[in-house]
């Protein structure tokens, strides 16, 4: 049974999954697709040529899929969001479609987006990811499976945000941070390896020592970072966690968020 109160407006052309709920005053776009047992509590906008998955749960104010705030939008272009499964998405959430003609903003499954989050155009959000009240993400950037984003903080667009990382509340991210580290600061930079958010992706102990090895290597022994990466290869040669660093370091494009030189102290102990 689906449930859409009175004073909600469904376009004709959506499609509404099964046991879904519609609460009062949510308005929804043409080709819009809802799968079954979301719930869109009040005041939700859905644009146009939107995707949400099952099974998710939408507060009010929400914004999902609306036209894009990128100055090279030009009116009339056809864009796209999709949006996973078992997603909680908190109060005066945004997320906005692409910009090009046929683009489209993704989030995964089994996301947190807390209240006043923001997701920008073309914006691609893995899996499992929190970003925490009032977290942007401007256009273009990525953010891996498991990444935690802190309260306030800001990610520059293009930037790419690792597997399994971590933000700092209040930090102004404008180079990549690399999978499993935690970066944090104004700009942030790479402090040390998110040891407490690889345990709760599951991962064991023997690689979270491998991943601070190559933390180590990488950047705490004053090496060129060719050299660095070249000795990690050698080092790790069947890690996959080591190879996914090390993918994230060929493909950046911003340049990375190195560690400050005070950053060594940190992770002395470690």
């Amino acid at each position: 049974m689906i449930e859409v109160d009175k004073l909600a407006r469904v376009h004709k052309d959506a499609e509404i999954g099964e046991n879904c709920v519609i609460g009062p005053f949510c308005t929804i776009g043409p080709n819009v697709r809802i799968g079954a047992n979301s719930i869109l509590r009040s005041h939700v906008v859905v644009g146009p040529h939107t995707i949400i998955g099952e099974d998710s749960d939408i507060f009010p104010f929400v914004t999902i899929g609306i036209q894009s705030q990128d100055q090279k939008y030009i009116p009339g272009t056809i864009t796209y969001t999709e949006i996973g499964d078992r997603n909680v998405i908190r109060e005066f959430v945004s997320i906005h479609s692409g910009t090009a003609e046929g683009s489209k903003t993704t989030v995964g499954n089994d996301c947190a987006l807390l209240a006043q989050a923001h997701v920008a155009h073309n914006c691609t959000v893995g899996d499992h990811v929190i970003m925490s009240h009032a977290a942007t993400v401007a256009g273009h950037a990525v953010l891996g499976n498991y990444a935690n984003i802190g309260g306030l903080a800001a990610i520059h667009q293009f930037c790419h945000v690792g597997r399994a990382s971590m933000v700092g509340g209040m930090s102004r991210v404008i180079q990549d941070v690399l999978p499993f580290t935690i970066a944090e600061g104004f700009p942030a930079k790479m402090r040390v390896i998110n040891k407490v958010g690889m345990e709760r992706a599951g991962y064991s102990s023997a690689h979270i020592a491998e991943v601070r090895k190559a933390f180590r290597i990488l950047f705490m022994r004053q090496l060129r970072l060719e050299q660095a990466v070249k000795q990690v290869q050698e080092e790790f040669p069947g890690s996959i966690n080591v190879k996914l660093m090390v993918e994230a370091i060929d493909q950046s494009q911003r340049g990375l968020a190195r560690p400050e030189d005070e950053t060594f102290e940190l992770n002395v102990s470690d």
